[in-house]
């Protein structure tokens, strides 16, 4: 049996549980859809048309369980043996999607079919989100297969469920950022495999650049806790990595106060049209360094 699990946090995912639904029905394979709502603002509405659909199940959180104890409580509400981690703003982009997922799901015990985004660029307040997920997350099959832990996410991740069992989310995390490294990371340490195939979810739940900054200003600071708890390394993240660097080659003391003069700047050229990746990794270690 094939557990589909959706955490959504002030999302809509009646569309995309109406197609799951669809591809399992029409395959005739044994399934449930779960989707479990962890905003204390949540639609009753939008509940009742889901619980209504055969074989799923709508639950909303009595507190909320932050982003690793939602999937850990889906997880173990969960009957079947096989579980399809995918976020409530993917959607699939093959309809296929679900088949190619059970035909893998026979031979390995983690399967990552990737992300994609759309190739039309969307509205200037959108830009930068979709620019940043084009080149650091919808990686090709041939570039996920060469670094299968490094470029895998668990917006999209099918993994047996006596492996989830073994290797929950750290539950202990209840800030924003980095829950889905540690848990790939955690299933590197103990030698499981991740399978890549190509059988990508459009990521369509863009942020705009105001609420992208704001999160990854939160997700660096709590990456400064979890690389003092030990739980992260120098290398797992591309901003700490170059900070190690430029610390050792002795320029940071130069390039500090340059930075704070400029992120202003920077900040408006994120926001703006036509934003450059250059610049947020800039603001990235302003924001590490302040």
């Amino acid at each position: 049996m094939l557990s589909i699990l959706l955490p959504i946090y002030q999302l809509n995912p009646f569309p995309l549980v109406k197609e799951l639904q669809q591809q399992c029905i029409a395959l005739e394979f044994p399934f449930e859809i779960l989707v479990y709502d962890d905003s204390t603002n949540s639609n009753t509405t939008i509940a009742a048309n889901i619980n209504n659909l055969s074989h799923c199940h709508y639950h909303i959180n009595s507190k909320t369980l932050g982003r690793s104890g939602n999937r850990n409580a889906l997880a173990q509400k969960a009957k079947g043996t096989v579980l399809l981690f995918l976020d409530g703003d993917m959607w699939p982009k093959s309809k296929n999607f679900i088949a190619h997922y059970i035909a893998s799901s026979t031979h390995h015990p983690v399967v990552f079919g990737g992300i994609a985004y759309r190739e039309t660029m969307p509205e200037k307040k959108y830009q930068l989100r979709w620019l940043f997920g084009q080149s650091r997350e919808a990686y090709s099959l041939n570039q996920r297969t060469k670094n299968p832990y490094t470029t895998c996410f668990t917006s999209n991740l099918l993994i047996a469920k006596k492996i989830f069992d073994l290797y929950p989310f750290d539950a202990t995390l209840t800030a924003y950022g980095y829950e889905d490294l540690l848990f790939i990371k955690t299933l590197q340490h103990n030698g499981i495999p991740i399978h890549h195939i190509e059988n990508p979810a459009y990521h369509d739940g863009l942020e705009d650049a105001d609420v992208f900054l704001a999160k990854t200003t939160e997700a660096i600071r709590h990456a400064e806790k979890l690389l003092s708890m030990g739980k992260l390394e120098v290398s797992d993240l591309r901003v700490v990595f170059w900070s190690h660097r430029i610390k050792k080659w002795g320029v940071q003391p130069l390039l500090a106060p340059i930075l704070r003069i400029i992120a202003p700047a920077l900040q408006k050229k994120l926001v703006g049209p036509c934003p450059k990746l250059w610049a947020l990794d800039a603001f990235k270690l302003y924001c590490l360094w302040r």
